[in-house]
């Protein structure tokens, strides 16, 4: 019984680990295309064929400002529901 629960929680320790990287990659991905089209793509020519794989600069702000309001709102959402939840449980008991 205990190999089998050592060979369970080793599995869950490379499924872990597994997403651990794939996050970390998308995460590394993200950050360096966003950096070298906000920090580099300035400094290169408009008619250079690199800025086809980038969207307009005006896009640099929009989308993490848009991304912000977003999560702030869900997290204020969620964290209404749960006040909701505790305060009816408290009038119950």
């Amino acid at each position: 019984m205990h190999s089998l629960i050592c060979t369970i929680s080793a599995q869950m320790e490379l499924g872990d680990k597994a997403v651990g990287f794939i996050l970390t990659l998308t995460s590394l991905s993200i950050f360096t295309y966003y950096t070298f089209w906000v920090i580099i793509l300035p400094f290169v020519d408009s008619d250079h064929f690199v800025h086809k794989y980038f969207l307009p600069q005006e896009y640099a702000i929009l989308i993490p400002v848009l991304a912000g309001v977003i999560l702030l709102s869900f997290l204020s959402v969620f964290m209404g529901l749960v006040m909701l939840k505790s305060k009816k449980k408290k009038k119950t008991t």
